[in-house]
């Protein structure tokens, strides 16, 4: 083996990927084949030659990968994973376990069919790639995978971006790409574009039907065309003119022109069955496409409204590039609104639905002026006569277009048009006043600014309290903002909920609903409605925040938020909670393509959005980029954040990146700031939970006692946290002197007349149980009191008792007690300020415990996931919260999946084991010797060496 390869395997190991022999190799890189240890899966991994391994070089290989995992095609082959280890750079793709196109010509063409598909498939991809400013610029049979069903396109090592830096990983003064296989611009070293691919597409399909390599000629139609279909000849002939602007104009058109030709296959051997058929299938077809039109049994009734712009016709003079300026800057405007996507502009298609909206216009530009006139049609139903019009400056397009879009959202929702089966549109408000100020509030919505939408519902709410439709959207920006639950709103929208249609009932009616009910709904319902954006976000927003709490892991929510994205590219709240789940499940290259979609929506445009994305920043770069890069972040991002909201809760939030270095850099400059109290008490709680998860669980002791004398919950937390942890981590019996000081801590606060009813009873809890755990046998009467005393749902009086229960023997019982208890929310739990923010730690790991005396690995494992939620009261800047302690226990929660998934020869040990070793590498004594262990572990699975 080559000293690249073993250096390749060596800096490969401890990203848990085990390398196994060398694919291929090019100019920038080579291509090995690897087994993902954690998962038991093949796949291919790229890597960066070292003499290109330079600051730039390694920018621009990043940027391939990036550029990749922003595609997402089913065409082009998916990135999952990029890094750098000792010195190696490298990504995670799919291994396609198949044979590439030119292994497949080395023995024979293709057959029509074969090469007709091969050809839409690359031409799908290059469609794609072009879209996001992308040229391939090495399309050839050797970078094209035939898998069953469908064709991969690969290899964008030399790829050129259309639009901004064009930095290829090349050689200066190199000629990009395979010299046998480029077009003639290319071959001169002219400018590349879209028509370079399609040239090089063209040459790859040509050499699919014939099996012959193609000549560059200027006369192409002159060439040898034997073994190619006429019209596909046609189609092929039109791509390879030797002058880039004689080509197709992109490559949807030279796809359309490519697929058309099948009908011809087909055309004779047809005609007399279709005759046939005629007289029999047309009433039905007839009735089934009134049924689909108007989105009725036997077709699934639409979730929401497809609004298509039309390209505007000029009525004065030649046709104006300002209207078409217009129309894609309306496009734009009309996106992100919850019940209606926006395309174009383009052509729309002659079988639409009931739920589709066509706008038409007309643009008369003269000189400096520009007058735009614009209609709407529903359906196949007569053109709505209202006509939309709006004039201006030509250098201020995007007035214009805001014109027209306010009045097209107007128009829409209007109450005359026979919408009903989509919109709730008699919930809208009743005053001409209301209604204005609802339409501002959802064109807020649309943008993105979550913030000021807030306040233009609450201002709408206010104008026109019979605005059903205005509280159930303010009840959704809520959600979003974090805020508790407001029953008075959610009065007002469920008394008039048959205002709503069908589907939207269903939703509000889930909103209300307990947690695992409320998941049911929502699977149901999103089944049903695919494209009813409104339930798939609020499902993935569930799935995310307390999913993990009932057994639904983290991997779940990434997948609905994906299935959001993919139905609205343009909804900017799904991007963002892409970007913080894929953070804390460390898919880097997934979760910066997705920050990166998030920045090209635009700059943030309120003070929440702009806070949020600072956010982003930070965890990015604590998450994935090491001390130095985290630092650096919070250096450009704290000096202009005096002004956010919620900044104290900042720190915090970093646990929920699975970031606790930069929490604790974080908190450690709130903690500094002692004349801003809140800012620092939040610091030194944030540095609490990045030590527990750090395993420096002294340095978390000294951080909580140092909020000793901000109050009696704040008394109460340092023996509370070295209770848990004596209780859930470690051997004790009544005579071990950290007992016999924790107890005293304990009974001294569960006594003291300083203390409040809630944290006396927080204290009297954990004796408890420590007691039990210790073998101790104190007077427990006064305490037991203490406890059977809570009031609303009794969580630390259920867990108590389910406690008594299991030491008992009777596991089942304990888990069927504290089922219920899993899916209480943060902000159920009690005050906020005094609820016990160590209750779920507790209860998730002694559920773990029973699972595990029943020899149910799984359930104990699924139990152990609950630290993956971020379910918080408000914004965590108070007192600690449940949140809190859930996620700086998660690395404790890892060992313990980890030894269980070995011992049931589970795939998932080597990924717990790997970060159980990471985080407690330089932990106190007692973790630093479970790193090791897991360190050891990982070897002997074969994971590699962490």
């Amino acid at each position: 083996m080559s000293a690249f390869f073993e250096r390749v395997r060596a800096a490969l190991a401890p990203k848990g990927c085990d390398v196994l022999r060398e694919l291929g190799s090019g100019g920038m890189g080579a291509v090995f084949l690897a087994r993902q240890v954690a998962l038991d899966w093949l796949v291919a991994i790229k890597v960066l030659r070292p003499e290109l391994a330079t600051a730039d070089g390694a920018e621009r290989f990043h940027r391939e990968a990036r550029t990749l995992a922003s595609l997402g095609h089913p065409n082009i082959v998916p990135i999952h994973d990029y890094g750098e280890s000792r010195g190696i750079y490298y990504y995670v793709m799919d291994y396609l376990e198949g044979e590439t196109l030119a292994d497949r010509l080395a023995v024979k063409p293709l057959s029509q069919r074969e090469a007709l598909k091969l050809g839409r498939d690359l031409l799908d991809a290059l469609g794609a790639a072009h879209r996001a400013g992308v040229v391939h610029r090495d399309v050839k049979p050797a970078n094209i995978f035939l898998l069953p069903g469908r064709a991969v396109l690969t290899d964008f090592g030399v790829a050129k971006r259309l639009v901004g830096p064009d930095e290829p990983i090349t050689v200066a003064g190199a000629l990009v790409g395979t010299v046998d296989y480029m077009p003639p611009e290319q071959l001169a070293g002219k400018e590349i574009t879209a028509a370079t691919d399609l040239y090089a597409a063209a040459m790859v399909i040509y050499e699919a039907y014939t099996g012959r390599h193609w000549e560059i000629t200027d006369r192409p139609e002159r060439a040898v065309w034997s073994g190619v279909p006429r019209g596909v000849a046609a189609v092929l002939q039109h791509a390879l003119a030797f002058a880039p602007e004689g080509r197709y104009p992109d490559a949807t058109a030279f796809r359309r022109a490519l697929w058309h030709t099948r009908e011809r296959m087909y055309q004779w051997r047809t005609v007399g069955l279709t005759i046939a058929g005629l007289v029999a299938g047309a009433v039905g077809a007839v009735w089934l496409l009134h049924r689909w039109q108007e989105g009725v049994w036997p077709f699934r009734p639409p979730g929401a409204l497809d609004v298509v712009v039309a390209p505007f016709e000029s009525i004065c003079g030649p046709a104006s590039r300002s209207g078409e300026r217009v129309a894609q800057t309306l496009v734009r405007e009309l996106q992100g609104y919850l019940d209606f996507t926006a395309q174009g502009p383009s052509a729309p298609s002659w079988f639409r639905t009931r739920s589709t909206v066509v706008v038409r216009g007309t643009v008369c530009a003269r000189g400096d002026s520009l007058r735009i006139a614009v209609g709407t049609q529903v359906g196949r139903q007569a053109t709505d006569p209202t006509v939309i019009t709006a004039q201006g400056e030509t250098g201020h397009l995007e007035r214009v277009a805001d014109t027209l879009a306010y009045g097209l959202v107007r128009n829409i929702w209007n109450r005359e048009n026979p919408l009903d089966l989509v919109l709730p549109r008699t919930a809208l408000p009743q005053t001409a006043a209301g209604l204005a100020a609802w339409l501002a509030a959802e064109r807020l919505l649309a943008q993105g600014r979550w913030g000021d939408a807030d306040r233009a519902y609450e201002e709408a709410e206010r104008i026109d309290s019979t605005c059903w439709l205005c509280a159930w959207r303010h009840a959704d920006v809520d959600r979003w903002l974090g805020r508790k639950f407001d029953e008075a709103r959610a009065a007002r929208y469920l008394g008039h909920i048959d205002s709503f249609p069908p589907h939207y009932r269903r939703l509000m009616r889930a909103s209300r609903r307990p947690l695992l009910e409320r998941l049911e709904m929502l699977i149901s319902l999103t089944h049903e409605r695919r494209d009813f954006l409104p339930a798939q976000f609020m499902l993935a927003d569930e799935l995310y925040h307390r999913g993990p709490l009932v057994g639904h892991p983290r991997r779940e929510a990434i997948e609905a938020f994906q299935r959001v994205v993919h139905l609205r590219p343009d909804f900017m709240p799904a991007w963002e909670h892409l970007v913080w789940v894929l953070a804390a499940d460390g898919q880097e290259a997934a979760a910066k393509a997705a920050y990166d979609s998030l920045q090209r929506s635009g700059p943030p445009r309120d003070p929440f959005s702009e806070q949020l994305r600072a956010l982003f920043r930070v965890g990015l770069a604590c998450r994935f980029d090491g001390s130095a890069a985290c630092r650096h972040a919070l250096d450009q991002t704290l000096p202009g954040a005096g002004s956010y909201p919620d900044l104290a809760a900042g720190p915090r939030y970093l646990m929920t990146f699975d970031a606790p270095w930069g929490a604790i850099e974080f908190g450690r400059r709130f903690a500094a700031l002692r004349d801003q109290p809140e800012l620092a008490r939040s610091g030194l709680i944030a540095q609490v939970s990045g030590y527990v998860a750090l395993g420096l669980a002294d340095s978390a002791r000294a951080a909580a006692r140092e909020l000793r004398g901000g109050g009696p919950e704040l008394n109460v937390f340092a023996p509370e946290l070295d209770g848990a942890l004596l209780l859930v981590d470690a051997d004790c019996a009544e005579g071990d002197a950290r007992w016999a000081e924790l107890s005293r801590a304990l009974a001294d606060h569960a006594r003291s007349r300083a203390s409040t009813d809630a944290t006396r009873r927080r204290a009297a809890w954990m004796l408890l149980l420590l007691a039990r755990h210790c073998g101790a046998h104190a007077d427990s009467a006064p305490y037991v009191r203490m406890v059977t005393g809570e009031s609303g749902r009794r969580p630390l009086a259920g867990v108590l008792a389910a406690d008594a229960l299991a030491r008992a023997g009777h596991v089942d019982l304990a888990l069927a007690a504290t089922d219920p208890l899993t899916t209480l929310p943060a902000d159920s739990l009690g005050d906020p300020v005094s609820a016990d923010p160590l209750f779920r730690v507790v209860l998730h790991l002694l559920r773990a415990g029973w699972h595990e005396r029943r020899h149910d690995v799984a359930g104990a494992v699924a139990e152990l996931d609950w630290y993956e939620n971020n379910d918080v009261w408000d914004r965590p800047g108070g007192p600690p919260q449940v949140g809190d302690m859930d996620w700086a226990f998660g690395t404790l929660a890892r060992w313990h999946q980890a030894v269980l998934l070995e011992q049931a020869g589970g795939t998932g040990a080597c990924r717990a084991y790997a970060a159980v070793a990471g985080a407690w590498a330089g932990g106190d004594t007692p973790f630093r010797a479970r790193a090791d262990s897991a360190a050891q572990r990982v070897k002997q699975l074969h994971c590699g060496a962490p």
